[in-house]
């Protein structure tokens, strides 16, 4: 049973949304202001980034970049509860990733709890793929794998690959658990705005001698597109890199 769910990504989504949220004055600043200036900040995100700014900048692109990231926020800001939302001030500046210092304060008071709750999930997931990784014993490390790329996937007879960042990963005698319906995007390393997959999460399971089950939250997305869970655990006899 996967332990870093989709729930639990949600929940860390909202940190990393409530802590990157900058304060305006309420008192002082428009919402016309802040529309102008979270378009400002977006520019210059796009600007340092060279690769990116030579696609879009001077394009219609930039602008559907823009309204993606809003996008994204507006996604994770109807997550929050109605007992959180109901308590702001200017709920629609959050969607320019601004919030008044009285939302802020709103907000930072839900962080503080919320923050216990995901390190708490993280801590029984790293101690159950501590055990696992004990008695793999070929230094296979999960840590390696999460946040890369997920460049493929097969099989051979009875043993299943992973191409993930530099890594390659082998599931021996493999029974697939749960694999939900996804493709693995295929990255050009030549084009910033090209889909991709990548490791959200994962953790090994111990479960018997040579049985463990390996769970992966992958996600698919781009740099300021919405992003889409998905999960895959499979089991197997070894759990080893082969590079």
């Amino acid at each position: 049973m996967e332990i870093l769910t989709k729930e639990w990504a949600k929940e860390y989504e909202q940190l990393r949304f409530i802590h990157c949220l900058k304060e305006y004055d309420s008192q002082n600043e428009s919402y016309k202001d802040i529309n102008r200036k979270s378009k400002i900040d977006f520019y210059k995100d796009v600007e340092s980034d060279e690769e990116l700014a030579k696609l879009v900048l001077k394009t219609n692109i930039v602008n559907k970049l823009y309204k993606a990231q809003k996008d994204r926020f507006k996604k994770v800001i109807n997550t929050f509860p109605k007992s959180i939302t109901s308590q702001m001030k200017h709920i629609n500046t959050l969607v320019f990733g601004y919030a008044c210092k009285e939302d802020k304060a709103v907000l930072a008071h839900y962080a503080k709890k919320l923050l216990v709750d995901v390190e708490r999930i993280v801590k029984i997931s790293n101690n159950n793929t501590e055990i696992a990784q004990y008695y793999l014993n070929n230094n296979f490390m999960l840590d390696d794998l999460v946040g890369e790329l997920v460049f493929k996937e097969y099989f051979i007879d009875k043993d299943y690959f992973f191409d993930i960042g530099e890594n390659k990963i082998c599931i021996e005698n493999y029974e697939i658990i749960e694999r939900e319906d996804f493709k693995i995007n295929k990255w050009d390393k030549d084009n910033p705005l090209t889909l991709w997959t990548a490791v959200y999460s994962a953790e090994i399971h111990y479960i018997s001698t040579q049985h463990y089950e390996l769970h992966l939250l992958l996600v698919d997305g781009d740099k300021y597109a919405n992003e889409k869970f998905w999960y895959f655990t499979i089991k197997g006899t070894n759990v080893k890199k082969c590079n």
